[in-house]
């Protein structure tokens, strides 16, 4: 498995189009929670990863795989799931990253070598590949949820594959 530092994390290295940043402290402040929570999550630290999810109903949002958890218990089951199901970035780069006071917005290409099932959905392909958004909300300097919007039509030929 690969291990990321900090440097490795940071958007400007993954983003190969425009990248924006609000000019304000709660804008900067998201960057750095989202560079944080790259670092853990792609290193498969659960107890980090957790550090950077805000403690009152978070989420994760994934309609292609049928993925809407709710709670902090189900986001931390979740993330042990993705962690062997698909460790690490799930893009190769960012296409463009708008950073904002409440959110992040990162589009590209999920690529993904999945192992088994993901979500509510069995996946036998060696390799996912479809056009995403990813939008990361914030509340209190911490991620309160992510919604992954994957084009489902892409993937559906791929995920029994």
């Amino acid at each position: 498995m690969v291990t990321f530092t900090a440097d490795d994390v940071r958007l400007e290295r993954w983003v190969r189009g425009s990248f924006f940043i609000a000019n304000t402290e709660a804008a900067r402040s998201n960057k750095m929670m989202m560079e944080r929570h790259f670092l853990v999550e792609w290193n498969g630290d659960i107890e980090a990863t957790m550090a950077t999810i805000h403690p009152k109903n978070p989420w994760q949002r994934i309609p292609a795989f049928g993925v809407d958890v709710n709670g902090r218990e189900a986001v931390r089951e979740y993330y042990l799931s993705r962690f062997s199901s698909w460790p690490g970035p799930a893009m190769k780069h960012f296409d463009r990253v708008i950073v904002t006071e409440d959110c992040i917005h990162v589009e590209g290409t999920l690529t993904v070598e999945p192992r088994g099932s993901f979500g509510q959905v069995k996946i036998t392909a060696k390799l996912l590949s479809a056009p995403a958004i990813i939008v990361v909300d914030f509340r209190d300097g911490l991620i309160l949820g992510e919604t992954v919007y994957v084009d489902g039509q892409t993937l559906t030929g791929e995920i029994n594959g």
